[in-house]
């Protein structure tokens, strides 16, 4: 069976396993996002680009999870917990992180205050959905039927998912929540980056510029535009 680790070893110690056919899925959809950072366009397009690309993807997964279906319970709790907002944070991700980037471009008139208020969502999120997320980062699973199970989905739950074009049949209570907190967890890092640049500007930080020896050198550094958003996603926030 094929699997997917992180590209990446900076993310092996807190990255889950993807198994075929989402490993596959998400390679190409990774691969993707960088093809569209990578264009010589403004910011805040390559990101709507993204979002799009992320769509295009998205269909397919739906398609994967409709077809082969959940031959039991776990397997309908794992993808739902574990494989389905992997994929779908980046739909709120690129959405957050677009809108803040057409803000901070047309309307605010201090950047670095903008991008500490940003920063300070993320606190606000997780102090919200404490209950949860405590639940969630521990790995308990008594709640796991009723949190990740079609069944049991809510019509709160349906609200959200519709918010971000889910399929009716493809949602339970809490994958949507699960989304969120990754998506926010992303940017976070994003929104703090976007202040340290402000603060002391970035030398390639990507590792996308000539004569970058030290980021050539330390292979533990992301090297590419998925690989820092999975870092993002698989760093541990206290």
């Amino acid at each position: 069976m094929q699997c997917l680790k992180t590209m990446n070893p900076i993310l092996e110690p807190g990255a889950d396993v993807l198994k075929f056919p989402y490993s596959e899925l998400y390679h190409k959809l990774l691969k993707e996002i960088d093809q569209c950072m990578a264009i010589q366009l403004p910011e805040i397009e390559r990101f709507q680009n993204c979002f799009w690309t992320y769509m295009k993807w998205n269909k397919h997964l739906k398609e994967q999870a409709l077809v082969n279906g959940f031959k039991c319970e776990s397997e309908e709790i794992e993808f739902f917990r574990d494989i389905k907002p992997r994929f779908t944070c980046f739909t709120e991700f690129f959405i957050i992180a677009s809108e803040a980037l057409w803000f901070v471009n047309n309307k605010a008139g201090c950047p670095s205050i903008f991008w500490n208020e940003e920063i300070e969502k993320y606190s606000r999120f997780c102090n919200r959905y404490s209950f949860f997320l405590e639940y969630y980062d521990t790995k308990k699973h008594n709640y796991d039927r009723e949190y990740f199970l079609r069944a049991t989905a809510d019509a709160f739950s349906d609200i959200h998912s519709k918010m971000l074009d889910d399929c009716p049949d493809l949602h339970s209570s809490k994958d949507w929540l699960v989304r969120s907190y990754f998506a926010h967890k992303m940017y976070f890092h994003f929104a703090q980056d976007k202040l340290a640049g402000i603060v002391d500007p970035p030398n390639e930080k990507m590792g996308n510029g000539p004569g970058n020896k030290a980021m050539e050198q330390d292979s533990h550094l992301p090297r590419s535009f998925s690989e820092l958003l999975i870092s993002y996603l698989y760093s541990n926030l206290q």
